[in-house]
């Protein structure tokens, strides 16, 4: 079993808050293997002992959420090819969004067993022109590397620090019903994400009716962790401490450049990966019963023609 040894206080934190038992891991992982070669859709899947474990932490160690997840992960990988096709690091498109430093984990935590904390800068992100699926696609690039590589992002959870700051309503106009349903339905049921908090700095004219929308799409508890800060960060730094952020917002860990540097080159090492997963998808003509489609996943299209935003 190849998984990476965890530091002490966030192994007590596994046990303790996901029910992780060190000696039930390979037994687990086994049972999964075994369920994998069971599915006709999934028995060509074969995944790494590492990403395995990060569903069965991410699902606090029920089998059947674990396996639930999974199928969605594989599934949505052929139903959305639009986020997880054509991952190419060096696709010009790829590149100039990863220059802009939307999507920035910080590179250390609060303490050895706290969440990581992932800054998103959405005003660096011009729609007029990229679009806003492209930029989805580079995010999810990097959640996946966070699920192999981060045990903090796993095992304790993920606070999101959300920049608005430069938004305006051009880039609210690109996140249609369609979009949101998919790109929640990845992070909520396709990926062990557990969002702790959302932080959300700089909100701009047009930004409760985009939060409106995104509501409609979060569970209850998802709604409770979000925070929006006017002009004083006072209180998100009792959350988020100085000693972690980058300088620009009020830290003392590196500017954004550097960051920005971190995972261009972090997602660039992963180009042989990303090739390879590209083929690792549900095979849907294969599965028992009917086959998943976009219609019977989200049935947007025709759902939610009446929303509109003001």
């Amino acid at each position: 079993m190849e998984i990476r040894p965890l530091p002490a206080l966030l192994q007590e934190k596994a046990i303790k808050e996901i029910n992780e038992d060190p000696d039930r891991i390979a037994v687990d992982i086994n049972d999964l293997r075994r369920w994998f070669e069971k599915q006709p859709h999934l028995a060509a899947i074969k995944p790494c002992d590492q990403w395995l474990v990060a569903f069965l932490r991410g699902n606090k160690y029920s089998l059947e959420k674990t396996k639930k997840k999974l199928d969605m992960c594989y599934t949505l990988r052929t139903i959305v090819p639009e986020i997880f096709q054509n991952r190419d690091p060096f696709d010009p498109i790829i590149q100039e969004i990863l220059k802009l430093g939307v999507f920035l984990p910080l590179t250390i935590t609060k303490a050895e067993d706290s969440c990581r904390v992932c800054l998103q800068r959405l005003g660096a992100f011009d729609p007029s022109k990229y679009r806003f699926i492209d930029l989805m696609k580079t995010i999810f690039m990097i959640v996946d590397i966070l699920i192999l590589e981060d045990d903090n992002f796993v095992i304790a959870g993920e606070d999101i620090l959300v920049d608005l700051k430069g938004v305006g309503i051009s880039t609210f106009s690109q996140w249609t019903p369609s979009m949101a349903k998919k790109v929640i339905t990845i992070f909520e049921k396709a990926l062990p994400i557990r969002m702790k908090s959302s932080h959300i700095l700089h909100t701009p004219y047009g930004f409760e009716a985009a939060y409106s929308l995104l509501k409609i799409f979060l569970s209850e508890k998802l709604t409770k962790r979000f925070y929006v800060y006017s002009q004083k960060f006072d209180a998100m730094y009792e959350v988020i401490p100085r000693n972690i952020l980058p300088k620009e917002y009020g830290g003392e860990n590196g500017s954004v450049q550097q960051l920005t540097d971190h995972w261009k080159k972090k997602v660039e090492s992963y180009r042989d990966w990303y090739r390879r997963e590209e083929q690792v998808r549900s095979e849907e003509s294969f599965r028992p019963g009917a086959p998943n489609t976009t219609q019977t996943l989200f049935g947007v299209e025709g759902s939610f023609r009446k929303l509109q935003v003001d």
